[in-house]
């Protein structure tokens, strides 16, 4: 190998070894960021989910309010009272103020979780160290 090779793999050696130093304390944050990417995915979705929920039962409050009024032209009030009152049940009209507090409650407790683990990390390891060469 010639000395001008050499001095070349040395050099790349050299900044592998510093882009892993710089990466070893970042991969802490790495970590995290990936983890709050993750849940900001997962709750974007969950309140998709809330709101078609939502639009769904409003939907389907309409049709029954239709069938309760399709009852009452034909003079079943009985069966015109049964669909309102089933209308009106939380199983039709689940409140997305409810879904909302228990999505708020799940991202407390998972960023309570992720404070912790980021605590327990040794400050040594947070940071980046350089190498002297």
């Amino acid at each position: 190998m010639t000395e001008e090779a050499a001095a070349t793999n040395d050099q790349v050696v050299d900044a592998i070894q510093q882009v892993n130093d710089l990466l070893r304390g970042s991969r802490q944050l790495f970590a995290a960021g990936a983890a709050y990417q993750a849940l900001s995915h997962a709750l974007s979705l969950a309140m998709h989910n809330a709101v078609q929920q939502q639009q769904h039962s409003f939907t389907l409050r309409c049709a029954m309010t239709t069938a309760a009024a399709t009852a009452l032209l034909d003079g079943r009030t009985e069966q015109a009272e049964a669909v309102l009152k089933l209308a009106e049940s939380p199983l039709m009209n689940p409140g997305i103020d409810v879904q909302i507090n228990a999505l708020h409650a799940v991202v407390v407790s998972l960023r309570d979780e992720i404070e912790k683990t980021l605590a327990a990390v040794p400050e040594a390891a947070a940071e980046p160290t350089t190498s002297t060469a």
